[in-house]
């Protein structure tokens, strides 16, 4: 995971860099993620500074010297701990230059020198300029008689990690003693069909018998995934008594970093057991007689990865991941569970990716449900310092296409290399990540547009039509990192992305085929998980119907920032109600200070044009319409 040098040089106070006594010192403070230093090297003029003479003080570690930092002795960096580097003997210059491995990252390099570019780009209009723009038109041609069987209730799902302020002070407490009646609005209204949790990389170092029984009895423990302290005053009773108040199904993901079979099998027995077994007993002195019968567990998160406690080669993973089920099982037959899993940014036969996948698949595949995989776009190594507006919409709103290849991908390979061709695909990962505003205070404090809930349309319309192997889908994370709730000490707003699962909640399960004529752009890619696209359709439309055929939606996504788009179609079928989800400008935002930019209002009334109906849509927008027929 490449990061940019303009997000690098971030971590460098402003104005912290100043000459000092016969040297110079500058502070960091880490907004990105919680870093271990395994190695610091500073070069001026491309000549090594000796380690001796540099050293790190913060308010948490004791002083410690460049030399003496090596993998078995390194500097732990949480977010918003500033470290104080003084250097001894050496001239301050333009030329300082700092270079460090990172067991999260690998290694990383920036100059101190802020470099001041200025980009001239044309700016975004907005609405009230755009309004009476010459429309484009689109032609959609509707095959009502051809449709998909029913897609996956948990294609809306949603995920929760201990992390941040996503737990505490975002769904409950910030004491973690009740949820946030605020946030518990917003939630019953998004209706969840399913939440991951605990985590993500927290879940590899949970413990989860920590958070059960009295609160009082129950130890506060070091994440060593974020680098912080948890405090466990939310465990299994209070996420699924959550689950059960607002009518979702779990699906908790188990520890296989640092955790064993036996830990997890009590996990499914305290759950799923009757109040007459040791787990069961123990369930019901803690306040509830019946089983959860919790279904669906993942084993292990993102194993893959060097940043992840218990990182291991797929061939490991593949022998854990079968212990793990024989445990589980035993105590629970009947559950369902997911495989880690990656998705491959090649065809290549040595991706790494689709290596992994086939060694999990090739071994376990008859012994799972689903395999996993994570997706967020465009990853921090696509992150830009001032992009073009106008690109970076246009690589934004195709990015969904990415996604679609990977399902694509996926499928092939579960087809390929499973014994069991029944696995179904678990995107229980996913977002859009780009770079946080300035003065945020971490990597997850994520704004989003107008733009972005275009992105969030088109993407949950990929896994309408991918819906054939894609059983789940869970964006992240619900509350306060890379939000689709957002909250401070006194209020909960919904963000742009909140409202296109409003909209799919009111959609169909079957999809309808069609077919689109649309004006198109090209985009450019961002990274890795953006490529670039050429003749992408500015319309993005899916239709859904109801088993019984009277009842149909269509999901109308205008892409285009500037322009109107009319749209055409042929329906035999009356028009029933019209919802909208929009803006003044296809970058606003909202947030704490102005939370009602982005909404959902009435759209845009379809009339009759010939034998067909017409729609005109506005600039950057996404419409539901809904029809009915006899």
């Amino acid at each position: 995971m490449a990061i940019p040098e303009f997000v690098l040089r971030k971590l460098v106070v402003p104005g912290s860099l100043k000459k000092q006594g016969s040297g110079f010192s500058f502070i960091i403070n880490n907004t990105f993620a919680p870093a271990t230093i395994t190695r610091f090297e500073l070069f001026n003029f491309n000549t090594l500074i000796p380690g001796e003479s540099v050293a790190f003080s913060s308010s948490i570690t004791p002083v410690q010297k460049a030399s003496e930092i090596t993998p078995e002795n390194p500097i732990l960096t949480p977010v918003g701990i500033e470290i104080l580097v003084s250097v001894e003997n050496q001239h301050l210059t333009e030329n300082i230059v700092v270079k460090a491995n990172t067991k999260e990252v690998g290694e990383i390099m920036f100059s101190l020198a802020q470099k001041k570019e200025t980009k001239k780009f044309k700016k975004i209009k907005p609405y009230l300029l755009t309004r009476f723009s010459t429309p484009l038109e689109a032609r959609i041609k509707i095959d009502l008689t051809k449709s998909s069987t029913a897609a996956s209730p948990f294609l809306l799902g949603q995920f929760v990690e201990h992390l941040e302020r996503c737990v505490y002070d975002g769904i409950w407490t910030d004491d973690g003693a009740s949820l946030r009646q605020d946030t518990l609005e917003l939630i019953k209204q998004l209706n969840p069909p399913m939440i991951r949790y605990p985590g993500g990389n927290f879940a590899s170092g949970y413990h989860w018998e920590d958070g059960i029984g009295p609160k009082s009895a129950r130890p506060s423990r070091h994440d060593a995934a974020w680098q912080a302290e948890e405090i466990n005053q939310v465990g299994t009773d209070e996420f699924l008594a959550f689950c059960e108040l607002i009518g979702t199904e779990p699906v908790f993901c188990v520890n296989d970093g640092s955790g064993t079979p036996e830990e997890a099998a009590r996990w499914v027995a305290y759950c799923n057991d009757p109040a007459t077994t040791e787990q069961g007993k123990r369930r019901a002195a803690n306040g509830h007689a019946e089983p959860y019968n919790v279904k669906y567990w993942g084993i292990g998160n993102e194993v893959w990865g060097a940043w992840q406690i218990g990182t291991t080669s797929a061939d490991e993973y593949t022998k854990r991941l079968l212990r793990f089920i024989k445990a589980m099982r035993a105590v629970d037959p009947g559950i369902k569970l997911v495989a880690v899993g990656n998705h491959p940014h090649s065809t290549e036969k040595n991706d790494p990716a689709a290596l992994w996948n086939k060694e999990v698949l090739t071994k376990a595949g008859d012994q799972i449900d689903y395999l996993s995989w994570h997706i967020y776009q465009p990853d921090t190594e696509g992150w830009q310092d001032l992009p073009d507006p106008h690109e970076l919409f246009k690589s934004v709103c195709a990015a969904p296409l990415d996604i679609e290849q990977f399902c694509s991908t996926i499928e092939k390979e579960i087809e390929q290399y499973s014994p069991n061709k029944g696995v179904l695909q678990a995107l229980d990962e996913w977002n859009l990540w780009l770079p946080p505003l300035p003065g945020e205070s971490s990597m997850h404090q994520v704004t989003y547009t107008m733009r972005d809930a275009l992105y969030a349309a088109s993407t949950l319309a990929v896994f309408y039509r991918k819906s054939k192997t894609l059983g789940m889908a869970n964006l992240a994370q619900l509350v306060n990192v890379l939000p689709l709730i957002k909250t401070d000490s006194e209020t909960a707003i919904a963000t742009s992305i909140f409202f296109p699962f409003l909209l799919f909640n009111q959609m169909e399960s079957k999809v309808v085929i069609t077919s689109c004529q649309s004006p198109t752009f090209d985009s450019q890619a961002m990274g890795i998980n953006i490529t670039a696209h050429e003749n992408v359709p500015w319309l993005d439309q899916l239709v859904t119907i109801s088993e019984d055929q009277k009842r149909i939606t269509l999901l109308l996504v205008n892409r285009m920032p500037e322009n109107r788009m009319k749209v055409v179609f042929i329906l035999p079928a009356s028009p029933k109600s019209s919802l909208e989800i929009s803006s003044s400008h296809p970058l606003d935002a909202n947030t704490l200070d102005t939370p009602y930019k982005v909404k959902i209002q009435d759209g845009p009334k379809p009339k009759k044009q010939n034998d067909g109906w017409q729609v005109m849509l506005k600039p950057a927008s996404v419409t539901l319409l809904e029809f009915t027929r006899d």
